[in-house]
């Protein structure tokens, strides 16, 4: 689902109410199950006072308007290419199916970040989270091109396919583009919504939960608000290559390109994730995927 993150869902739901957690990182994708299982300790600005510098659209709250997560970092994934070895300029989505990038496009498996990148494809067909099906299509087609050369397992995978110049192009989030972009130019497609549906930053963020069952709640909340101040936070982030959610804190250069202040901006270049209905299509997505998707790759 996301990584090392998802392990520590059985984990938890296995051993409550007597989990032996104080506070657990997840993503994202993840904060859904804690809310639906009702395991997050509501948190408040009063507690922990740096939690006024986040901005406000990065907190998870539940249907009663609670905060349940302390946002650490936030990434995204996106599309992008090799300046320097692409034999193509990639302008919108349809340019994918280029016959001069024949085995040259790298994709997630499905359940990469609950397959955002499959929610990339729907995006550009006019799709959305709940309508899924036009992303499907154009996953298969593409596949039926012949253009996608690897589906990529993590982030090792991604990222090894584009340094080898066995693909040129892909779709994965800040942490494996970070790797790329230290050795090679790269072209990330981050665009207008208007101009180029599908090439923007689907959104999301690590952050710290509190286990309501928690018998050291109090040590947890001053040591993540502690942890949230501006320099520690760019600190952290800076050594993790992602972007801080600190609003006083300076992003790394590469961590720059996700970061849009303005809400307009990020009106236009960001696409807010949901998750939740993601996560409730996982299963389903994971099946078309091995039995439409991977038959089709030529």
């Amino acid at each position: 689902m996301t990584g090392g993150a998802a392990t520590m869902i059985p984990k938890i739901k296995a051993a409550w109410p007597n989990t032996p957690y104080d506070m657990v990182a997840q993503f994202s994708p993840l904060y859904y199950t804690w809310d639906q299982e009702d395991w997050a300790e509501p948190l408040t600005f009063d507690e922990m006072p740096n939690l006024r510098d986040v901005a406000p659209d990065m907190f998870y709250r539940n249907k009663k308007g609670e905060i349940l997560t302390v946002p650490a970092s936030m990434s995204g994934a996106f599309w992008g290419y090799r300046k320097d070895i692409c034999p193509v300029e990639i302008k919108t989505m349809d340019d994918l199916f280029n016959p001069k990038l024949k085995g040259k496009v790298v994709v997630p498996i499905a359940t990469q970040n609950l397959n955002s990148s499959g929610l990339s494809f729907a995006v550009a067909q006019g799709g959305n989270e709940k309508n899924m099906e036009p992303g499907w299509q154009y996953l298969k087609k593409l596949a039926q091109s012949g253009n996608i050369g690897r589906v990529a397992n993590g982030a090792q995978d991604f990222a090894n396919s584009l340094l080898t110049g066995e693909t040129v192009a892909g779709y994965w989030n800040l942490a494996g583009w970070a790797v790329v972009v230290k050795q090679f130019p790269c072209e990330f497609l981050i665009r207008d919504k208007k101009q180029a549906p599908g090439f923007q930053v689907f959104t999301l963020n690590e952050g710290f939960l509190i286990p309501k069952v928690s018998k050291k709640k109090k040590e947890a909340k001053e040591f993540l608000n502690f942890f949230m101040n501006a320099e520690n936070n760019e600190s952290y982030n800076k050594s993790c290559g992602l972007a801080p959610t600190n609003l006083k804190s300076k992003a790394s250069e590469v961590a720059q390109v996700i970061m849009f202040p303005n809400k307009d901006d990020r009106a236009k270049f960001l696409w807010d994730t949901d998750y939740g209905t993601l996560s409730a299509m996982r299963d389903e997505m994971i099946r078309r995927f091995e039995t439409e998707i991977v038959p089709a790759i030529k």
